[in-house]
């Protein structure tokens, strides 16, 4: 009898004597899904008909899942204890006068729910689990933002400052200040690409982008430091949970799931042409984004045809 490799229970496929290192769904994957060989493996479905071979990243999350939080959280301290938060929202607030509105419209639509949705549709053929995480991260980010909101009701800087005082780009905002929904979805995004892959670098520049997000909101008029803050700590933890959730549960890994949630985002994509129209200023990158998103998805879908007719030849 052959010996056959095998999951082993700290995950990673076992090497056998015959084919040493070699997963018994490598060679399925063919040449458009990437095969994670640092010790993840692929996930082996057995016979189940429902699931496609699906490289799965895996990566352990360590510090990376706590301490940006943790690191919010006494950002948000200090600035309450020092009363920091109008100064500082002042001093973000006048960065547009110095580059521009554009910029800071162009970043803070990225922190938009549908926009984000669309940011997915790349990734539900190679990497499913990516798309998974990120709406079982969903869940407790709109929890985050949809509980605290009304509860708190605080007001937002153009109900507080003076007109002459406040440069507002976009819609001007008055209530349900805390936390921040953008930089909420931002992270939660963010926090998701960043937990699903272990490259130091890649945590980083997703860390990066979304802090970015945030800071936008406050460039633009709509929100306080506070709100950033927590908006960046519901944000991350709300990927953490999606990550790790996404992990035991793989319902949305099924070939019917996965199609709805492809669905999903091909039409959030699509939205991208019309909507939002809250910043005028990020009308043309949001076209433009539209059209590359639906290029690289479109390429992803020949691809899996053109693999899916050479299988069918050869057998």
């Amino acid at each position: 009898m052959r010996d056959k490799p095998r999951l082993s229970r700290r995950g990673g496929w076992q090497k056998s004597r015959e084919n040493p290192g070699t997963c018994p769904l490598q060679a399925l994957a063919g040449p458009h899904m990437a095969f994670l060989s640092d010790g993840t493996g692929m996930v082996n479905r057995g016979n189940d008909s429902q699931y496609s071979a699906i490289a799965l990243p895996n990566p352990p999350i360590r510090a990376w899942g706590w301490l940006p939080p943790l690191v919010f959280l006494v950002l948000a301290v200090g600035v309450a204890v020092l009363g920091l938060n109008t100064a500082v929202f002042e001093w973000l607030n006048h960065l547009p006068v110095i580059t521009g509105d554009a910029l800071w419209a162009n970043l803070t639509v990225y922190g938009n729910t549908v926009v984000a949705f669309a940011l997915l549709l790349p990734w539900y053929r190679r990497h499913p689990e990516v798309v998974w995480a990120a709406i079982l991260a969903a869940l407790p980010g709109s929890l985050w933002v949809g509980i605290l909101k009304p509860l708190i009701h605080h007001p937002r800087p153009a109900a507080v400052l003076p007109h002459h005082l406040l440069h507002v780009i976009g819609p001007r905002l008055l209530a349900n200040s805390f936390p921040s929904g953008h930089t909420t979805t931002a992270f939660a995004l963010s926090g998701v690409l960043a937990l699903s892959y272990g490259d130091r670098k890649w945590r980083a520049a997703c860390l990066g982008m979304a802090i970015m997000i945030g800071l936008s909101r406050s460039a633009v008029g709509a929100h306080w430091p506070m709100d950033v803050l927590g908006g960046a700590l519901g944000g991350w933890l709300s990927a953490w949970i999606g990550v790790i959730w996404a992990r035991h549960w793989n319902f949305g890994l099924r070939k019917g799931p996965r199609r709805v949630l492809a669905v999903f985002c091909l039409m959030c994509a699509l939205a991208l042409f019309v909507y939002p129209r809250a910043y005028p200023q990020a009308r043309a990158m949001l076209t433009m984004l539209a059209i590359v998103l639906l290029g690289i998805s479109l390429r992803e879908w020949l691809q899996g045809r053109q693999s899916a007719s050479h299988a069918s030849d050869q057998h």
